[in-house]
């Protein structure tokens, strides 16, 4: 062949890129004619094969991000309302301390008392010289009306104890709350700490095994709760004079009011 320099040859490379080309371009325009059983062209199949795994991918990725989202978004609206019923949880216990106080301060002890038919006046006759702080007798008994765990308390309506056997028609024995046996349903005043509060025979009383978590001050007043079902709710009892901390309960110590008094003339509540 002659040399013409108007016309440069293409090199023996290129010429295999552009058979190649051709090659690919024929290949794709028969798949593009080639229908398969799935009603799809091979192109398609062969370009949906390809896009598939990214597909999947980006699919996985997104619904792992959305379900992260909407788990943050959901605890986080729980969590918020937990902390709110707590607060709410916490504002009904001290305004119920504080409607506690305010019946008491209003004399709702005598209104209670009203389920009591009347009062009856009593002397002390005699004490127990072996256990002075286990029990006595007093002047008045069932003729009197007076009944089997008929409250007493002394002149300053103050905790004593109650009528316990034996009970003759002229006398009647009062247990004490200072008794080893038996015990007082009672609470603290300020920390809403109630329990079982039970005398040793001696001058002062004690609860036993009440949560560690309160504090409780020296001095705090001790009143009955009722829960007991003996003593009505809110009778004065003493005040805290000694705290024994524990790992996980304490042991408060409480004076009751009656012993810093002369016993000699009580009031029992009676039912008749």
């Amino acid at each position: 062949m002659p040399y013409n320099p108007g016309k440069p040859e293409l090199s023996t490379e290129k010429k295999a890129v552009v058979m190649v080309l051709i090659l690919f371009i024929n290949l794709m325009m028969i798949s593009s004619q080639i229908i398969l059983k799935s009603r799809q062209t091979l192109l398609q199949a062969i370009i949906a094969n390809m896009i598939s795994p990214l597909q999947l991918t980006f699919q996985k990725s997104t619904d792992f991000i959305v379900s992260g989202v909407n788990r943050y978004f959901f605890l986080q609206d729980v969590f918020e309302k937990q902390q709110t019923l707590k607060k709410k949880y916490l504002d009904l216990k001290i305004e119920n301390y504080s409607l506690k106080k305010q019946l008491r301060e209003q004399h709702v002890v005598r209104e209670r008392m009203g389920a009591f038919a009347h009062f009856i006046t009593v002397n002390v006759i005699a004490v127990d010289i072996n256990f002075p702080y286990s029990s006595l007798m007093i002047d008045r008994g069932s003729h009197a009306g007076l009944e089997e765990n008929d409250v007493v308390v002394n002149e300053d309506a103050e905790l004593v104890g109650k009528i316990t056997k034996p009970l003759t028609a002229f006398s009647a024995s009062v247990r004490l709350i200072t008794s080893s046996i038996g015990g007082t349903g009672a609470s603290i005043e300020g920390n809403m700490l109630e329990g079982l509060l039970r005398g040793d025979d001696g001058p002062h009383c004690s609860f036993h095994y009440l949560l560690a978590g309160k504090n409780v001050a020296l001095g705090a007043q001790v009143i009955t709760s009722g829960t007991d079902l003996i003593y009505p709710a809110y009778l004065a009892i003493g005040k805290v004079i000694k705290v024994e901390p524990g790992y996980l309960t304490q042991k408060i110590h409480v004076r009751p009011f009656f012993i810093e008094k002369p016993l000699k003339k009580l009031v029992v509540l009676s039912h008749e």
